[in-house]
């Protein structure tokens, strides 16, 4: 091996020209005393709904926020069910709960890993009010066009988590504006970052509306409560931060691409992992990069010695997956085996370290790694 190098899984990048102008709009931001809900909010906002292609965006102050709202403006309350899949962080089925809903999970396609519409078909109940995907990794969820036909037929909502999915595209069409609502994720791993931050997109005029009143503490047009609504106000400094990554996204997601590309090359020549598949009408934004290991790889084993001998950080998404996290067991008494394809296959996907400053150098170094620590095992 060559001299060691030390790769993070992720780190978010700000170009030197960016870092002046956005401490230079900082500057603006604190003197004009308007920490929130203010001008740089309303033009990330627009910014954001016009590259998305759809015709609201409310800024919030997470990606849980946004679909704890979302999904309490699409009617999610007690006794309703709303279908997620169990290969997402944890924050997705948890903003069901906190929207007073029930989490129902559904299983994964092993070629994917993202919902299996099949498996959700068969979850649907009078219970159920919509469901949720999932873009994972970056993925726009390859069989979309048979959920939303799934959707239609039964009267339900589809809400987008699209977190991982920054500037995805199926058959041109951007992530978040192919449901009824898409909800973002902007913190600091993300393809693009606010620091902390999320975002609502949508068509829908009363939503929006709904969205606005919900996250300013349920506060109408007229500056009534009206509603019981949260502090979810994404902050001036945040959306700063924003105006400038989402300039830059397009060029992220040419970078991650062709990150993915030299990666893709190298595995070639690496017995016992493969990478996922990829599909010619989906722009991938490449939040990860996953890979499957063989049966006999121990993956686990395989990240610490990565770590530990070559300073690589890689991760996995998601595993356990959250039925089988403890909170989930024990509010809803989920087994090993209720999801055969996420159990069996989460825990074989490792992935590598994904980001835009990342060199060639650099991703040959990983790859040699991860050869020589698979060879070690």
């Amino acid at each position: 091996m060559t001299e060691k190098m030390s790769i993070p899984s992720a780190k978010p990048f700000f170009s030197s020209e960016d870092i002046k102008e956005i401490l230079e709009n900082i500057r603006a931001v604190l003197q004009s005393g308007y920490l929130t809900l203010g001008p740089y909010t309303e033009k990330f906002e627009k910014m954001f709904s016009k590259y998305v292609g759809c015709k609201h965006a409310v800024a919030v102050n997470s990606g849980t926020s946004a679909l704890e709202i979302a999904l309490r403006c699409l009617g999610v309350k007690n006794g309703c069910d709303v279908i997620v899949p169990t290969n997402t962080f944890i924050a997705s089925p948890n903003s069901v709960i906190f929207a007073r809903g029930k989490p129902v999970f559904a299983d994964i396609d092993r070629e994917t890993l993202c919902i299996d519409v099949s498996d959700a078909l068969e979850r649907i109940t009078s219970k159920t009010v919509g469901v949720m995907v999932v873009h994972i990794a970056g993925l726009v969820c390859p069989q979309i066009e048979q959920l939303l036909k799934v959707c239609e037929d039964h009267d339900l909502f589809l809400i987008e988590d699209a977190a991982h999915a920054h500037g995805a595209e199926f058959k041109g069409r951007k992530a978040g504006n192919l449901g009824d609502v898409g909800c973002f994720s902007f913190f600091p791993t993300k393809v693009i970052t606010t620091a902390e931050g999320g975002m609502i997109c949508t068509s829908d005029h009363k939503l929006l509306e709904n969205s606005k009143i919900l996250r300013n503490d349920g506060v109408g047009s007229e500056g009534l409560h009206v509603a019981l609504g949260g502090n979810g106000h994404m902050s001036e400094l945040s959306a700063v931060l924003g105006i400038y990554q989402l300039h830059r996204l397009d060029y992220f997601i040419e970078k991650r691409n062709e990150i993915a590309s030299r990666y893709r090359e190298g595995l070639k020549k690496i017995s016992g992992v493969v990478p996922l598949k990829t599909y010619t009408h989906i722009r991938h934004s490449y939040y990860k990069f996953p890979v499957l290991v063989d049966d006999d790889v121990d993956s686990i084993k395989l990240a610490k010695i990565l770590k530990s001998n070559y300073n690589v950080d890689v991760g996995n998404i998601y595993y356990p997956p959250c039925h089988l996290q403890p909170i989930y067991k024990e509010l809803f008494k989920y087994e090993n085996g209720a999801f055969p394809v996420a159990e069996e296959v989460l825990k074989k996907i490792i992935c590598l370290p994904m980001y835009v400053q990342i060199k060639p150098i650099e991703v040959e170094y990983v790859l040699r790694s991860l050869k020589d620590a698979i060879s070690s095992l």
